[in-house]
């Protein structure tokens, strides 16, 4: 049985992290979005960083939040199963 990680989403580093594993996996073509899902790509692409090299949460919205939350149970899941 997979474990609860929900606790651990409450920290913005956790956060970020499944914000930088979104942009990863759809930089290595593990992720894809359907042409018609124009709301996703253009919440993804709006995602910026502050100048201090963290990222700009005013920026992330609700799709790319739900997008990473999606990445980040992907890759956890493909961790179990290993």
């Amino acid at each position: 049985m997979v474990e609860s990680r929900k606790n651990y989403r409450d920290s913005r580093v956790e956060f970020e992290r499944h914000l930088n594993l979104l942009g990863e996996l759809m930089e290595q073509g593990r992720i894809s979005i359907a042409e018609g899902l124009q709301n996703s790509v253009d919440g993804i692409t709006k995602v910026r960083y502050s100048p201090n090299k963290r990222i700009d949460l005013n920026t992330v919205n609700e799709m790319a939040r739900n997008m990473a939350m999606m990445a980040a149970n992907q890759k956890d899941f493909e961790e179990n199963e290993e």
